[in-house]
């Protein structure tokens, strides 16, 4: 579905209007610059003939998308009977930390805090029972999401981590920690889900200096590449039987969910013309032979992935 800067941009001002209800603003963050203006400022300079390449607009296209495509996840989602509690996720975007797609901030409390957000929505979305911790008053002990569904008795956890060290060590550390958490709980199967946006920051091989793809499956391909060779890295840096070792006799699904999000610039499929997209990858990797994904959590995964690509606004 193609979304244009000036339906984006209304979308957005509903978003911020949402917010508002709830006495939320989000004034300028003095790190990072983010605010609700990115849509807006593209579309203004659109409007007075500019004549550039979507290179020239790099930072604002990726603000604004990213900006964009929450907005849409939570309007999608606003009138749920649960979506209240998503408001205290809501509540630390005054922060300003809102853009998933750029570097987080010296203090990423909020940007951390973010995946859960927007993964809750998604699920809101997909008509399931939600359990999400608070963001700043959890003990640290459960998955960051749990969901439940009026079809069956299970309840799924997802333990998110946000990735951005590039030492393997790190992502163990966030995979035990992922794992604790899981059996800690009161859900019958879990999943650990690692955010690596941070780790594919600048790479070129996403959105190419100068030019542009001629079909946007090319950098989906290679975000979901780089996804598996990190994941596949812990593995190598740690022996398969210290791996299998942690999931053995666990409920822990034996396979991490890798989430990245990115802007690309790729020939519109109908005109031809270069365009900017927002990749959403969520991609998971298997680990480990020990607890394969149940069928329940698989077509849970596969629902929620067609949330992210689908609701647009």
């Amino acid at each position: 579905m193609d979304v244009t800067i000036a339906s984006a941009s209304v979308l957005v001002d509903q978003f911020e209007e949402l917010l508002l209800g709830y006495g939320i603003s989000i004034p300028r963050h003095p790190q990072t610059g983010a605010d609700m203006l990115p849509l807006w400022m593209i579309l203004e300079r659109l409007r007075t003939g500019f004549a550039g390449t979507p290179d020239d607009l790099r930072q604002s296209f990726t603000a604004g998308v990213a900006v964009h495509d929450l907005a849409a996840k939570m309007l999608e989602v606003h009138q749920s009977p649960q979506f209240a509690d998503l408001v205290p996720h809501l509540r630390m975007l005054a922060n300003g930390a809102i853009h998933l797609t750029e570097p987080p901030p010296a203090y990423p409390d909020t940007y951390n805090k973010l995946i859960e957000l927007y993964w809750a929505g998604l699920c809101l979305g997909a008509g399931l029972t939600l359990e999400l911790d608070h963001p700043t008053n959890a003990d640290g002990k459960n998955p960051d999401v749990i969901t439940g569904a009026a079809s069956r008795d299970a309840k799924h956890g997802y333990a998110f981590k946000t990735v951005r060290s590039p030492h393997t060590q790190n992502m163990l550390e966030h995979l035990e920690k992922g794992i604790r958490q899981i059996e800690g709980s009161a859900c019958t199967e879990g999943i650990v889900a690692f955010h690596l946006t941070p780790r594919l920051q600048q790479a070129h091989e996403i959105w190419p200096e100068g030019g542009y793809f001629s079909d946007w499956l090319v950098p989906m391909r290679v975000v979901s590449e780089a996804c598996r060779q990190m994941i596949a890295q812990i593995v190598i840096d740690n022996g398969q039987p210290k791996i299998d070792q942690m999931f053995r006799g666990t409920k822990t699904a034996g396979s991490i969910l890798c989430l990245a999000f990115s802007p690309t610039v790729a020939a519109h499929p109908v005109t031809g013309n270069p365009v900017v997209m927002h990749l959403k990858v969520g991609t998971v990797v298997q680990v480990t032979t020990e607890n394969p994904i149940s069928n329940a959590l698989g077509t849970e995964l596969t629902v929620l992935n067609h949330m992210m690509q689908t609701v647009v606004g």
